[in-house]
């Protein structure tokens, strides 16, 4: 309790400036929030959505705890579930009111799965095309069209993104009332509001590459397969290369160095995808004399120095993906649709894949992400990584971040078999021990993997499995080459043919890459083959916001007819 002197008060009081009338002040006061809020902290109100209240929920036990630790926040409820702790606002009303005046008008929408070749695959999603919004003026009803042909771009999208952010909800009117529909009110949602999303690269077959039977000097091993090479993770920690203290010893080199862990690099907390694995059969690893840390083998074609035979598996099998040619990729793509029927090798399918994917298309994108954007779509949008949020990743999309992944120049191994195209016989398919495309050293991708934009998926509950597993890295050592097994732990989310978070998933692993055409389309989670059958007639469908103010929703064909969308007449109903 500290005193407080107050002059001025004394001498009102008539007691002289000399003699001082004390008042105690509870120190503790000033943490408490009805006296530093209006003072200087400030008072402020958060909420979970405008226009709504949403309160605390039941779960949570408000008596034995404290507010600060669920108010405005979400609270894990169980291993896959949170709860919201509730708004904090005046009483039970929304934290902010805004409520939109327009109606959209659309005269196209293209099912999810209905042109595979043009646009990226989205099953039960479909691209909802706007070509007019009706502005109403409900101080004298009326009502003024706005069409996308006269209105320039940025005007006419910005009522679009203003009114349709993603993860809004609303509500959607067939206006021929002779087209049949099953469209369900209140369940819609815009998961994208940017424009359609032309198909770039396909990866619907999906086939882990096995060997089978291949000799390996001096002794056999069975066929090495990597199950699950495609992944969806953050939080990655690639362990060092451990120190090596002979490093003349059987040519095994020195791994510790710091260009070496450069290489093998992959420390980093954002959301990736892994699109492949490029290893060996760790049966065949050794640790050489005199080196400690992560074990480590030569990689040759014959019996030369090293006298060891490594199986090469590059997984997934890319045989059966596809290039889709769309306006961007006329831009930096003139080669195959197809890729190999072989998948290992410099020329091989993953190879050529990994080309495509890193070199051609982020190359692309780094010069031109003012003007699109890529997308990465995982098992044909049906995989839902953020409950609750409704936006691209409930439809298994994430944007791919424009400035990571590069095979930089890429050229022919040093190897000395022929069997990557170094000798006069050009490029084999088998290298001198029968192993299907030889063995690729350090100029193949060192690792498959793109990082995404965003937050990571199943935001915000809590975190989802840490796994650690062995890579096998490659890399070069002077006129040979080698190899190093590495853990490599990281949170994972989805990988090739299970989901951690879905027990019931079915595995299909398939994934596509596709170039954002900017345009006035919402992809909304609209099945058409079985809500919109008949399609949507001559007129179009009407879209109605959630947040339409609650006058002009009432009345919504009165202001169609206003806007000269419909005919039929009718007669403003007011609100009661």
């Amino acid at each position: 309790m500290a005193p407080i002197y107050s002059q001025s008060l004394n001498e009102a009081l008539g007691q002289g400036a000399g003699n001082f009338f004390v008042a105690e002040f509870d120190d503790a006061l000033v943490h408490q929030a009805h006296w530093k809020n209006p003072r200087w902290a400030g008072c402020k109100l958060t909420g979970r959505k405008i226009n709504e209240y949403n309160g605390i929920d039941p779960f949570i036990d408000q008596i034995n705890t404290s507010s600060n630790d669920y108010l405005a926040q979400f609270i894990p409820s169980s291993s896959t579930e949170s709860v919201w702790g509730g708004d904090i606002t005046y009483g039970l009303n929304p934290v902010i009111n805004k409520e939109t005046t327009a109606i959209y008008i659309a005269n196209t929408v293209v099912g999810g799965a209905e042109n595979p070749k043009r646009y990226a695959t989205l099953e039960g999603h479909s691209y909802v095309g706007i070509n007019k919004i009706l502005i109403v003026n409900k101080e004298d009803r009326t009502v003024k069209v706005i069409d996308r042909e006269t209105e320039p771009y940025d005007s006419f999208h910005r009522f679009i993104t203003q009114d349709f952010p993603t993860g809004t909800k609303l509500n959607i009117k067939v206006l021929d009332e002779s087209i049949q529909s099953d469209l369900e009110a209140g369940s819609y949602s815009v998961r994208m509001n940017k424009g359609w999303l032309l198909s770039t690269f396909k990866y619907f077959d999906y086939k882990l590459n096995h060997f089978t039977g291949s000799s390996v000097f001096p002794f056999s091993a069975s066929a090495q397969s990597h199950p699950r090479p495609l992944e969806l993770f953050d939080q990655s920690d690639m362990e060092d290369g451990g120190i090596c203290t002979d490093n003349t010893s059987l040519n095994f080199g020195l791994v510790n160095s710091p260009s070496f862990n450069n290489i093998v690099a992959l420390d980093t907390p954002r959301l990736s995808f892994r699109f492949g694995i490029k290893t060996s059969d760790p049966a065949n690893l050794t640790t050489p004399p005199g080196c400690v840390g992560a074990p480590e083998v030569p990689l040759t074609d014959g019996l030369a120095a090293d006298s060891y035979m490594v199986e090469r598996d590059f997984s997934p099998n890319y045989t059966g993906a596809t290039i889709e040619t769309n306006k961007f990729t006329k831009l930096y793509y003139t080669g195959s649709n197809s890729f190999p029927s072989l998948n290992t090798g410099y020329q091989g399918a993953f190879f050529s894949a990994s080309r495509f994917i890193i070199n051609d298309t982020l190359g692309f994108l780094n010069k031109n992400f003012e003007t699109t954007e890529l997308h990465l779509t995982i098992n044909k949008g049906t995989l839902d990584f953020a409950s609750g949020f409704n936006d691209e990743r409930s439809m298994g999309t994430f944007e791919v971040d424009k400035g990571y992944g590069s095979l930089g120049e890429v050229a022919l191994n040093d190897e000395s078999s022929c069997a990557d195209g170094t000798g006069t016989s050009g490029l084999d398919s088998f290298d001198a021990n029968n192993n299907p495309g030889g063995f690729m050293g350090h100029n193949t991708p060192r690792h498959p993997i793109l990082q995404l934009k965003g937050t990571p998926p199943f935001t915000p509950i809590g975190a989802p499995p840490v796994n650690t597993r062995d890579n096998f890295v490659l890399f070069d050592r002077a006129t040979d080459s080698g190899g190093v097994k590495l853990g490599h732990t990281r949170r994972v989310y989805w990988n090739g043919n299970e989901n951690p978070r879905v027990l019931n998933y079915s595995g299909s692993a398939a994934y596509e890459l596709s170039f954002l055409d900017k345009d006035h389309t919402l992809i909304i989670n609209i099945d058409k083959p079985t809500e919109l059958f008949q399609g949507i007639g001559t007129l179009g469908i009407a879209l109605i916001s959630e947040h339409l103010h609650g006058d002009i929703k009432n009345n919504l064909e009165y202001y169609l007819k206003q806007g000269g969308i419909l005919t039929k007449s009718t007669t403003f109903q007011a609100t009661k």
